[in-house]
């Protein structure tokens, strides 16, 4: 597939099969996750965590739902979590930049392989809140969760491809 067509094709999903990622996809999400553009080439400040365990899937679901005051449950039934870490970084906002460019790496990589995913920031709140949560993810010391995401196969498989316009606001100087 083509870029454009991916970015075309990529929407947030909120309701997941079943069904676990294919261990093939899974493997080439994260390695595009790699291949994004990292501020000072500091790949070593990043930590992906993988959650497909469905008991910590569910812990983390109602770690969010319980902060959140929330009565359904905010991960949508996917069966993979995706959390990127990082370290503090010189610069400010540098650590959500490049954690950022690592996650729409995956995320247009999911689309293209057909798989679906929703940005959730309350995985990351969650596992920062949750000492014991962050612990079972074996969360490397000095790093902070920043952004997450489930990913899954999503429940309506009808893909329609949204015009590439411009839609926020700019000018040209």
């Amino acid at each position: 597939m083509e870029t454009l067509k991916a970015m075309a094709l990529r929407k947030s999903v909120r309701a997941y099969k079943d069904e676990q990622i294919a261990e093939e996809k899974l493997e080439t999400i994260l390695s595009a996750g790699c291949a994004a553009p990292v501020g000072m080439a500091r790949y070593d400040s990043l930590h992906l965590t993988v959650i497909q365990d469905k008991e910590v899937i569910k812990k983390v679901s109602e770690s969010i739902m319980q902060m959140l005051k929330r009565e359904n449950d905010p991960l949508y039934g996917a069966r993979t979590l995706i959390l990127v870490s990082s370290q503090e970084m010189p610069a400010p906002g540098l650590d959500y930049t490049n954690a950022s460019c690592v996650m729409e790496n995956m995320l247009l990589t999911g689309a293209d392989l057909g798989i679906g995913s929703v940005i959730v920031w309350g995985i990351a709140l969650a596992v920062e809140a949750n000492e014991s949560l962050k612990e079972a993810l074996s969360i490397p010391e000095g790093f902070k969760p920043l952004i997450g995401a489930c990913f899954g196969y999503a429940a309506d498989t009808e893909q329609k491809e949204k015009e590439l316009t411009v839609k926020i606001q700019s000018n040209r100087v």
